[in-house]
């Protein structure tokens, strides 16, 4: 199986599956010695059974993870987003045929403790860096290049521990949030007791996170995170995209409308002056549904969730757009002090949005850029930036692609992604080729 990018990731994963396949046989020929015990033959064999089911599970985990799926130009620079974010952890890409990008997690370096492990499981195991991390991408119409920023927030789950934003001014906010949440509980013959606190805890949690995956995606990228992330989330649907794990689609778009807006040379203001679009909720995600006030928020959610986590959700938002700008600020500290190359700014933005935006205009991969400091490589961040501005503002100066058939927006976008596919590969090559001088 050829994996793109020729990543190590799925490799090791597929070595640790042969590993799996080697103790079960083993298990086996365990069991088919004479000297072997009955009753114990029947317990190897079961063992082997287990662990070929095991093995067949794992397998299934890889799917999606080949050349066909994945774009092999992506596979490098997302390796170097990886790598200066510090995770160390082995990782893979994956595409998947759903809306759906996601960090899954899995430590199974436990069967190398196994009796009769092999000596093939036990390399297998000490060659990966657990636990193992796996990122999902939507193929099909989100499998362009520039829905793929998108990963930035995937990545901002893998370091989320590492961001501590400072609540201490904040604390009147939570102590209100807490009084809001008792009174609705009341008002509805609830009780308000620890068990109801510790679930306060625990979504509060999720939400933080979840906002700090946000805040790493726009550090990252900048508008074409936040273009990415709100066509993802209207065509997911999944109505107000509130509940115990995730803040209100909504208002997520709003907190990074809010920070693209930051400043005096800001996002906003840089696309808008190079592009003509002024970047607002209207933009890409149209559609996304707006939370109600909250007691008809409260009276919606009641028909899908416990009422304690409506409560509890319904009366978060507020305190959760209070506290969102430390949770940013801790986002853009951590990574300004330790991976600053990888923070994405208006300044780059102005940049990216001239003269490379008009070769790829001119069918042209923006392949580098100049500064005041000569001309360097294009970085994934730009040639995504650049590839939203197009297809949001650029694809009628684009000549239509032959085609007899079909529709000629859609020729026209399929014919970007691939010249920023092709933006991608050959900058890379030229980074590689700076970096061999």
């Amino acid at each position: 199986m050829a994996f793109p990018g020729h990543h190590p990731g799925p490799r090791k994963w597929l070595k640790f599956v042969a590993g799996i396949l080697e103790t079960g046989r083993g298990y086996l020929s365990i069991a088919a010695k004479p000297t072997t015990k009955p009753q114990d033959a029947a317990k190897l064999i079961q063992t082997a059974e287990q662990f070929g089911g095991y093995a067949y599970e794992f397998l299934q985990y890889v799917a999606g993870a080949d050349a066909t799926q994945i774009p092999h130009q992506v596979v490098a620079p997302f390796q170097r987003w990886v790598d200066r974010l510090g995770i160390t952890n082995t990782i893979f890409f994956r595409a998947e045929h759903l809306p759906n990008y996601e960090l899954w997690w899995l430590d199974a370096r436990n069967f190398s403790a196994a009796a009769h492990a092999t000596t093939g499981l036990t390399k297998a195991t000490t060659a990966i860096s657990w636990p193992v991390l796996r990122v999902t991408v939507p193929g099909h119409a989100m499998g362009m290049l520039p829905h793929y920023a998108v990963v930035g927030h995937e990545l901002g789950h893998a370091i989320q521990e590492r961001l501590k934003p400072d609540f201490t001014p904040n604390q009147k906010d939570q102590s209100d949030c807490y009084d809001r949440i008792e009174t609705r509980l009341k008002a509805n013959n609830m009780t308000f007791g620890s068990a109801e606190r510790v679930r306060i805890k625990e979504i509060v949690d999720n939400w933080v996170d979840e906002l700090k995956a946000d805040a790493v995606g726009h550090a990252l990228s900048g508008p074409a995170f936040f273009f990415a992330l709100c066509g993802f989330l209207e065509l997911a649907g999944q109505g107000y995209g509130i509940g115990h794990t995730h803040p209100p689609t909504d208002l997520r778009r709003e907190l990074l409308i809010q920070h693209l807006s930051a400043g005096a040379s800001n996002f906003i203001n840089v696309f808008q002056a190079k592009t003509g679009l002024k970047i607002d909720d209207a933009v890409n995600s149209p559609h996304v549904r707006r939370c109600p006030p909250p007691d008809a928020l409260f009276t919606e959610l009641c028909k899908a969730q416990p009422k304690v986590d409506a409560a509890i959700c319904v009366e978060l938002i507020a305190y959760a757009r209070v506290v969102a700008p430390a949770i940013f600020a801790a986002a853009d500290a951590y990574l300004k002090t330790n991976c600053p190359e990888l923070v994405y700014t208006p300044e780059q933005l102005q940049i990216d949005l001239g003269e490379p935006l008009d070769l790829l205009c001119v069918l042209v991969p923006p392949i580098e850029y100049r500064d005041a400091n000569g001309v360097h490589p294009t970085a994934l961040a730009s040639i995504l930036n650049i590839g939203w501005a197009a297809l949001l503002t650029r694809l009628d100066r684009m000549d239509d692609p032959s085609g007899q058939f079909g529709d000629p927006t859609a020729r026209k976008m399929e014919r970007c992604h691939e010249l920023l596919l092709k933006a991608v590969e050959l900058s890379e090559a030229r980074r590689l080729w700076e970096e061999c001088k």
